[in-house]
């Protein structure tokens, strides 16, 4: 309910205390039949207030009407009072009531207040009367208090004092809102429509601030469900906008048919910015008796109705929505249109890719580049034949759309009418929408490797840069038959077939890719030797490969490299993965004078993370580590981890 409540520090306290005891009794068994009297010689001795306040919490869990007398006489301790009544209110005994009561006669100020909340939270009937005459304390907080617990009691005599407040001191009227409130919630839970309505309807009338008024119209149109739909219309006209958004917000509540239509009714007599967040409402509600009103006022030529009626027919609307959607789709409004293309991207209903494609059939000018637009959006597979013959439209825009929504809509029977076009392009436009496309269809077929051939085949007649082209498709193919071609194609005669293969290659996100990269860093071409090994030791760092093979690819890395910088590379990829046999590797390097710096910090950065586990290695190479290195940082950093490694391994048992 939207209204500010009066929490007092003791109930926000007892919610706490309640989720603790929940979490108490989850984990602990239950208490045995001494802990109750145990927690009881607690609370009576001169025990630390912090064990006596646990000793209330644990009797709230397990106290009988035993401990009521104890836990009563803390009652009026400003230490304990709160603790007291946490383990009081869960006890179902009538003495917790009498006591409470008890000590409504001799509380004063914070600890009064929270016997209040207490009895409120118990809902005792019996200290109706003392509530009453509470309600006129002199103290406000005392007298809230009051107020609040007689609206948990919600009985008649309770409603009448809080309904009198309300019309009383205008200081308590918050209060007693608040309390009122309160109230009908409890009617309602106990079935006690009627006089929950009741109870709203005099708050509205009530001289409140603004929000008791609001929360008790979300209240009264809530409790009335279908009876509350007149109310609800009169507040769609309502001059205060906090009321109108009562309104919204229970029309999104209530739902249905009946509700639409008052929402339909009231939109001709509503200020402009009220019809837009009308219509939102109405697509929200997605009730069909919407459609015919939303579609007549996405033809409007007020912008603020027509730019939201658009946009909701994209979940309101279906095919009999295409045609107003396509008019707003050619609009000069830039927002107007993109909303309106989207909305058809997004419209539903099985006949409306029909529709579409009907259209498509017969259009002309702006109204065709957004419908082939929308064959793609949408996935139109009948649309082919169509999209197919405006790829070769004269229109650049058509053409280029057409290529564009073949790449999101053929199969792989009607790929080749795309390679087509890449392969021999009528125009550079032409070229670059077939790529475009390309890389979109390969993806979206399920036989990659049947892709993958349709593409190898035409490698040998394209030219060179259609060749290049096709190489970087096999790489977004990815899978068995492209990585044949693309391992071929890197040792072809032609240098410049060789110098795309190999790029592909190294940029390959597969690590079925690195027995192709290792073989040609050995046997292939010398001018690409390089790139080939450094496409295979990114395999290695990047790429999800078992631990051993990552470190037997380091190795393969090292003794393939024809330059120290490759195999600085390798040694760097032995430090982000520790293992033991890399730690040997990069040991065995230590003595190389272009190696030696690398093979330090790649041996200082595994021994950091295993010098617990192989004590023994880590000590003999960070021994060497230390003199390889020229910097003494890193010297350091070994001589720390050897005098480490050797205590460990000193304290560890031989077998």
């Amino acid at each position: 309910m939207l209204t500010t409540r009066h929490v007092t520090t003791g109930i926000v306290a007892f919610l706490l205390f309640v989720a603790y005891s929940a979490g108490l009794s989850a984990q602990q068994p239950p208490p045995s039949a001494g802990d109750e009297a145990q927690q009881i010689a607690i609370l009576k001795s001169d025990a630390p207030l912090f064990e006596k306040a646990k000793a209330c919490q644990m009797l709230a869990v397990i106290g009988t009407k035993e401990c009521v007398p104890v836990l009563a006489g803390l009652l009026d301790d400003p230490e304990l009072s709160h603790y007291a009544r946490f383990g009081l209110e869960p006890i179902a005994d009538p003495t917790v009531d009498e006591a409470l009561r008890g000590a409504l006669q001799k509380l004063e100020g914070g600890l009064l207040v929270g016997a209040i909340n207490s009895i409120g939270m118990r809902r005792d009937k019996g200290a109706a009367e003392a509530l009453k005459s509470l309600t006129s304390s002199s103290d406000q907080a005392v007298a809230a208090a009051a107020m609040a617990a007689l609206g948990r009691l919600a009985t008649p005599e309770a409603v009448q004092v809080l309904t009198s407040a309300v019309a009383g001191d205008l200081a308590m009227r918050p209060a007693a809102a608040d309390a009122c409130l309160t109230a009908c919630d409890m009617l309602l839970a106990a079935g006690q429509k009627d006089e929950a309505i009741k109870l709203y309807d005099l708050l509205i009338e009530a001289n409140l601030p603004p929000r008791y008024t609001i929360a008790a119209l979300h209240g009264a149109i809530r409790a009335r469900g279908a009876e509350g739909l007149p109310m609800l219309a009169e507040l769609l006209g309502a001059e205060d906008p906090a009321k109108f958004a009562v309104a919204l917000r229970m029309s999104h509540e209530l739902r249905g048919a009946q509700v639409a239509q008052v929402l339909i009714d009231a939109l001709k007599d509503l200020p402009t910015q009220r019809r837009a967040l009308v219509i939102y409402v109405l697509g929200n509600l997605g009730e069909p008796a919407a459609l015919p009103v939303v579609m007549e006022l996405a033809k409007s030529e007020a912008a603020d109705v027509r730019l939201p009626a658009v946009e909701v027919l994209a979940s309101l609307g279906n095919a009999s929505a295409v045609a107003v959607l396509l008019d707003a789709a050619v609009a000069s409004d830039e927002a107007l249109s993109a909303a309106a293309l989207k909305s058809l991207a997004d419209l539903r209903g099985e006949d409306v890719n029909a529709k579409l494609g009907e259209m498509l059939g017969g259009s002309s000018g702006a109204q065709q580049r957004v419908l082939v637009e929308l064959a793609g959006l949408r996935g139109i597979g009948a649309a082919v034949p169509t999209l197919t013959k405006l790829a070769d439209a004269d229109d650049q825009a058509v053409r280029t759309a057409a290529i564009r929504a073949l790449g999101l809509t053929i199969g792989l029977d009607q790929l080749p009418a795309l390679v087509d076009r890449l392969v021999s392009p009528k125009s550079p436009d032409v070229a670059a929408a077939a790529k475009e496309a390309l890389n979109t269809a390969v993806l979206r077929m399920p036989d990659r490797n049947a892709a993958a051939e349709e593409l190898i085949q035409r490698l040998p007649s394209a030219s060179m840069t259609a060749k290049a082209e096709l190489l970087s498709l096999l790489g977004v193919v990815g899978g068995e038959r492209a990585l044949q071609g693309i391992a071929a194609a890197a040792r072809d005669n032609n240098d410049e077939v060789q110098d795309a293969a190999t790029r592909v290659l190294g940029e390959w996100m597969t690590a079925d890719a690195a027995p192709v990269l290792l073989e040609l860093a050995v046997t292939g071409p010398d001018k690409y030797k390089v790139r080939t090994l450094r496409g295979y030791i990114r395999i290695a760092r990047q790429l999800d490969v078992p631990l051993e093979d990552r470190i037997e690819m380091c190795r393969a890395t090292i003794e393939a490299a024809q330059r120290d910088d490759e195999r600085r590379l390798a040694l760097e990829v032995l430090g982000r993965y520790p293992t033991l046999a890399g730690l040997h590797l990069a040991a065995a390097h230590l003595d190389n004078a272009g190696l030696k710096e690398a093979a330090a910090e790649a041996a200082v950065a595994i021994a950091e993370k295993m010098v617990d586990a192989e004590p023994a290695a880590v000590a003999a190479t960070m021994a060497k580590a230390a003199l390889a290195t020229s910097s003494q940082e890193l010297a350091q950093k070994a001589k720390n981890l050897q005098r480490r490694a050797q205590r460990k391994a000193a304290t560890t048992p031989q077998p």
